[in-house]
């Protein structure tokens, strides 16, 4: 089903039905079905559709998550959230804007320098501890990036099995 068409169905005008094709109220089901064990999944989907709540919301359940996993405190965990969640939603290379490619004056089109061609931004350490305000837990920063990754993942997975039976 893909991430995008799950985006594109929570925030959809018509949950009209039809029974010849796929619709969005069949993938909005799918995902209610699958995300009654899956939160952080159900959240974030609603987080890259720019829901505010979502966005706290998903802040407090890694604040919870890196509080009780690793024994950060609830402020620092926080910061690491916020951090983490400012990753995953601008994944894009700064430079190009996520085309792999620079337009110059007189020139062909140039392969990115920074990112390679590929489009993405690689954060550095040292642009983690700006967002997060001075250092930071390595291991913990990681879990946490990668809770909001295979939150969403795992839910997209899921969904597409309910939608496939």
């Amino acid at each position: 089903m893909g991430h995008e068409r799950l985006i594109k169905s929570v925030i959809a005008r018509s949950l009209g039905w039809r029974a010849t094709e796929e619709c969005a109220v069949d993938r909005v089901t799918a995902i209610g079905l699958a995300a009654h064990k899956n939160e952080a999944g159900d959240t974030m989907l609603r987080v890259n559709a720019l829901d505010g709540a979502a966005m706290h919301k998903i802040i407090l359940l890694v604040v919870r998550r890196l509080n009780h996993k690793m024994g950060i405190s609830r402020e620092f965990a926080r910061k690491m959230a916020i951090a983490a969640l400012h990753e995953y939603l601008r994944p894009n290379c700064t430079h190009c804007g996520g085309r792999g490619s620079h337009f110059q004056k007189g020139a062909a089109v140039r392969v990115c320098p920074h990112c390679g061609g590929n489009g993405l931004h690689y954060y550095s350490d040292m642009e983690r501890a700006q967002l997060i305000g001075g250092n930071y837990n390595h291991r913990a920063y990681d879990d946490a990036l990668a809770f909001l990754r295979d939150s969403v993942r795992t839910l997209v997975i899921n969904a597409d099995k309910r939608l496939n039976d």
